[in-house]
């Protein structure tokens, strides 16, 4: 059975699968069985995510109040309790926000995890264990954008860094104010007036770029607020990425590696925000050796002309991908003859996905196979990437995913295929790499 094949069961036999409904009920029992019948050790690992539809637009039209109200009260001489809302927001959004949403979860959902001889668990609770690789994909599905969202989906890729560019031209201006309190004590008075006069400029200014991504997110979120909310049909997002892992699964299963353990999960709740993987990567990361342990996850591999390479993520906080993982990936890539792009993942990018928690944690050979296709960077986002110093700075060209056009008809075979065909080159490579090391160990 092909990748493809697999990918036409699942949404035959199981369909649209959103956390929380009866179709990730399904889709669950329908994995379980899948995998007991190829022989792997099957475990479902429970978790809680945030069920309620509500939370992530609701953050969302917080988020924009934060930031106006902090640039309001720069421009009417609230110098001070400017700089502080600002602060707040972005300790909230870079060190509180991902603690917080994680707390407050309460519905539960679950994860299906796999393995050739043992589960994931048993593994984890080993003292001395060995290498090991995680093959991983979502299983389930989004709510579809609403229709107005696809028009004016190209606007987002020049409006959208425009925003950042001025919220980071805002930044500029509150450490200069800051510096001119500072030196107001000191008794010089001659930054403070030249700030004085600047701020209220550039305040308008980094307002007036903000303005359309404000509306955008405004209207975004009142609508899913609001609307009438309809499933996708996900076969790419990620009814792709869940057949890529049943398939190596399969592969493995017949003809496993000899120097490394392979396991295979399939998380939940990732739509909601990640928080299937989220959930295990915190409570089983103190068990794992990051320099021993490799994840890789595969998200929307149906449709695209390159394989993304992710080199790492961040901006404040920034986490870099081992070189010689990024190097493996796109060596066999090229064996394969699939064609990659290198990829850093940041607010430009424009989503993430199971990797990310991991990569958090500072596992550097966590990575994320997606396919897509590219189109340069609109110019905000080039001036964007070159201020905040984003390398292999990108955006994303997913057009069809979160939408009812994501179906198995716009899957490409050839696409879904040669992706599966590098995940599994990928994982072998890992395995002869650790047999030289082995050799040379006892030589």
């Amino acid at each position: 059975m092909t990748t493809f094949e697999t990918l036409e069961a699942l949404q035959r036999e199981v369909g649209t699968r959103r956390a929380g409904t009866d179709g990730e009920r399904r889709a669950r029992e329908w994995l379980v069985a899948r995998c007991r019948a190829l022989g792997l050790a099957v475990e479902c690992d429970e978790f809680t995510f945030i069920g309620s539809p509500s939370y992530r637009p609701l953050l969302q039209l917080t988020i924009v109040i934060w930031i106006l109200a902090s640039v309001v009260l720069s421009m009417i001489g609230q110098t001070l309790a400017g700089v502080l809302v600002f602060a707040a927001m972005m300790i909230y959004l870079n060190v509180v926000h991902r603690r917080v949403d994680l707390r407050l979860a309460r519905t539960v959902g679950h994860n299906v995890l796999a393995g050739l001889r043992r589960t994931v668990s048993e593994y984890a609770a080993e003292p001395d264990k060995g290498p090991a690789v995680l093959v991983c994909a979502h299983y389930d599905t989004p709510y579809n954008h609403p229709a107005w969202y696809s028009r004016v989906r190209d606007l987002v890729r020049v409006f959208g860094p425009l925003a950042m560019l001025g919220v980071v031209l805002y930044a500029v201006l509150l450490v200069l104010q800051g510096l001119a309190w500072l030196v107001a004590r000191a008794g010089w008075q001659g930054l403070g007036t030249a700030v004085g006069r600047l701020a209220p400029w550039v305040g308008w200014m980094a307002l007036l770029m903000a303005v359309p991504l404000f509306v955008w997110l405004v209207v975004g979120s009142v609508s899913a607020l609001l609307g009438r909310r309809t499933d996708s049909p996900g076969a790419d997002d990620n009814g792709s990425g869940t057949a890529l892992v049943l398939e190596l699964a399969r592969r493995f299963s017949e003809n496993p590696p000899r120097h490394v353990e392979v396991f295979f999960a399939w998380w939940g709740a990732e739509e909601l925000g990640l928080f299937g993987s989220r959930q295990f990567v915190r409570r089983f990361h103190s068990q794992l050796d990051r320099d021993r342990f490799y994840v890789l996850n595969a998200d929307c591999v149906g449709v695209g002309e390159f394989l993304t390479v992710h080199t790492g993520q961040g901006l404040i906080r920034r986490r870099a991908t081992d070189p010689a993982t990024v190097e493996r990936i796109e060596r066999t890539a090229e064996q394969v003859g699939v064609r990659t792009i290198r990829t850093w993942e940041s607010m430009m990018s424009g989503g993430s996905s199971d990797h990310a928690g991991w990569v958090d944690r500072g596992y550097r050979h966590a990575v994320s196979f997606l396919r897509e296709d590219h189109r340069a960077p609109s110019l905000p986002a080039r001036l964007l990437a070159a201020l905040m110093r984003i390398p292999n700075a990108s955006q994303l060209e997913l057009r069809h995913v979160h939408t009812a056009a994501d179906t198995i008809e716009g899957i490409d075979p050839q696409v879904l295929a040669g992706t599966t065909d590098v995940a599994e080159a990928y994982v072998r490579e890992i395995d002869r790499e650790l047999m030289q090391r082995e050799v040379m160990v006892e030589g």
